[in-house]
């Protein structure tokens, strides 16, 4: 299982550990605690032959032509009764890189071709585990709490599944975008 994702700076990842923490302990929650701290840009995706890991790892490649960004994250929101997170503002950058992202890995066909997920960036801080009603305590607690954090962003990483956890397996660093190769045609 591969992760596509964004990877703050050590400096946000400890504030939002800290929160991740916090809610551990008074919520009795701990599956955020097993993952990095991140945006994911693609859902894991399983690979199952090393053909199909160089296409995928090709095709991310073709993604990096990308202008440094910053992101900025900014107070708490939830998806429906089970996930509690800090909210990764939307902005045309991070957007134009995940839809470069699963643009590449629909080519190689490593992905569905129908994808009707809808991307709304985030940073995870409590899911699986949290049951109907402790969610409406913990966003109760956080409701009135305000988090802001602005970091750059000029790289994605891909994380691997290994030995039952999320490790770091490749960054892949933007380059500027003039550079990206030309299609080739025929009527040059």
């Amino acid at each position: 299982m591969y992760l596509v994702c964004l990877i703050p700076p050590v400096t946000v990842i400890d504030d939002v550990d800290e929160i991740r923490n916090e809610i551990s302990q008074k919520f009795n929650v701990v599956e955020s605690l097993k993952r990095p701290v991140h945006i994911t840009l693609y859902n894991p995706v399983k690979i199952s032959s090393l053909a199909e890991e160089e296409k995928f790892f090709s095709a991310l490649q073709n993604a990096v032509y990308q202008n440094p960004f910053e992101q900025v994250l900014r107070n708490f929101g939830s998806f429906q009764t089970h996930t509690v997170f800090i909210d990764a503002e939307q902005n045309e950058s991070i957007i134009k890189l995940q839809s470069k992202i699963k643009a590449e890995l629909k080519v190689v066909k490593i992905i569905p071709t129908k994808d009707v997920t809808k991307f709304t960036p985030h940073i995870t801080i409590a899911f699986k585990d949290v049951k109907p009603g402790v969610h409406q305590v913990i966003m109760e607690a956080f409701k009135g709490k305000h988090f802001k954090r602005r970091f750059s962003v000029n790289s994605f990483w891909v994380y691997k599944h290994m030995d039952k956890k999320w490790k770091p397996f490749r960054e892949f660093i933007f380059k500027n975008p003039d550079e990206a190769p030309k299609p080739l045609s025929l009527f040059g």
